[in-house]
């Protein structure tokens, strides 16, 4: 990961933290919250905005779904271990 250590980065989505980062020339948004009681993760596009919505989990326990986040093909078809030495970690 650049700018960043990409365990640091999976940890925090163990608590819903936001997430802004560049991947192939676009600029992604992951961010975890409570819909209808139950933590789900949701990837969104951000640049360029006209595909903004990408990915949403729910959980069906008390954590976030970040397996499935890690394990979804998002990333131009890969995972994100798979395409996590392209990926820039950036603050917004």
């Amino acid at each position: 990961m650049i700018n960043g250590d990409s365990r640091e980065f999976i940890d925090g989505l163990y608590y819903g933290d936001e997430r802004f980062f560049l991947y192939n020339g676009k600029k992604y948004f992951v961010q975890g919250y409570y819909e209808n009681e139950k933590p789900m993760l949701e990837v969104y596009i951000l640049y360029p905005a006209e595909n903004s919505f990408r990915w949403r989990a729910f959980s069906n326990d008390d954590s976030y779904p970040v397996a499935e986040f890690e394990t979804a093909k998002i990333f131009d078809g890969k995972t994100f271990w798979e395409a996590e030495k392209e990926i820039e970690w950036i603050d917004c």
